[in-house]
């Protein structure tokens, strides 16, 4: 197969024409080994192998990139990727920056729903000048593994514990955080059939609550609110529908919120503080 030949099977499968191209350079490199020079330097290259064959079809039947290649940046970090965990995405990038713009010297750090543990990979990367240190919080066994598999991999161990647990309880009686972040699932229920194919393979628990999309963000804002050290902050992803209904959960329980956009100037996080 060519690139162009690749590039047209996943185009088939209804992935737009410039991120087929791009995308048919990403899986050449990631069974050939090839560089990204070495396969632009030879456009008609015919790659002849089967597990190339198995890759393009995955994909172009709609399995994630991300899975297939089995690591993606977020922040400029390598994250390591499976149908563990949600895939690292840009717009949850703006979360991470905030958190890591903010944290403040020796400052205590949560990271709830933490799935491959990329915003807490991030923030304790690049805050290790300020000494922080804190806990990644996942319910899930296999995903709190990869998490820790992504910690470890990048250095962090010493400054992040992997916590598998409920992020609607205190796990952490008598401590406090100057800066909690997390991405919950916050796809209504009624949503879900309407999302791009890929999203059909990531885990559905950390998608959709299984109702309105709200219920775990009240619960993270009503039990680790009381949580924050004094002048610390709570940024929660949300949908970029949901920005009045979590200001409203916010002010029940006595913090103000400000509004986070996205690369695509949508409201997508909430910063919460007292």
């Amino acid at each position: 197969m060519t690139l162009s030949e690749i590039a047209k099977k996943l185009t088939e499968g209804g992935i737009d024409h410039e991120a087929a191209r791009f995308e048919a350079r990403l899986l050449v490199a990631h069974i050939t080994k090839k560089t990204p020079a070495q396969i632009l330097a030879d456009p008609l290259a015919d790659y002849d192998s089967p597990a190339l064959i198995e890759a393009v079809e995955k994909r172009a039947g709609r399995y994630p990139l991300q899975y297939i290649v089995g690591e993606w940046e977020f922040c400029g970090l390598p994250i390591k990727v499976n149908e563990n965990c949600l895939i690292p995405r840009a717009d949850t990038e703006i979360t991470a920056e905030y958190a890591i713009e903010n944290m403040v010297e020796s400052g205590r750090y949560l990271d709830l729903c933490t799935g491959s543990g990329c915003i807490a990979a991030a923030v304790l990367h690049y805050t290790r000048s300020k000494k922080s240190s804190g806990y990644a919080v996942e319910l899930c066994r296999d995903t709190a593994s990869l998490a820790r598999e992504n910690i470890s991999r990048l250095g962090l161990s010493d400054v992040c514990e992997v916590v598998e647990g409920d992020a609607a309880i205190d796990l952490f009686p008598g401590e406090y955080f100057d800066i909690i972040t997390a991405n919950p699932p916050y796809i209504a229920e009624d949503e879900m059939d309407s999302l791009e194919a890929e999203l059909s393979h990531e885990p559905r628990i950390a998608l959709t609550d299984g109702g309105d999309g709200l219920s775990l963000i009240r619960a993270i804002i009503e039990v680790w609110g009381k949580k924050l050290r004094c002048g610390g902050q709570m940024i929660i992803e949300h949908g970029w529908k949901q920005g009045d209904a979590v200001r409203g959960i916010a002010e029940e329980f006595g913090m103000k919120y400000t509004p986070l956009k996205d690369l695509s100037g949508n409201v997508r996080a909430a910063v919460l503080h007292c």
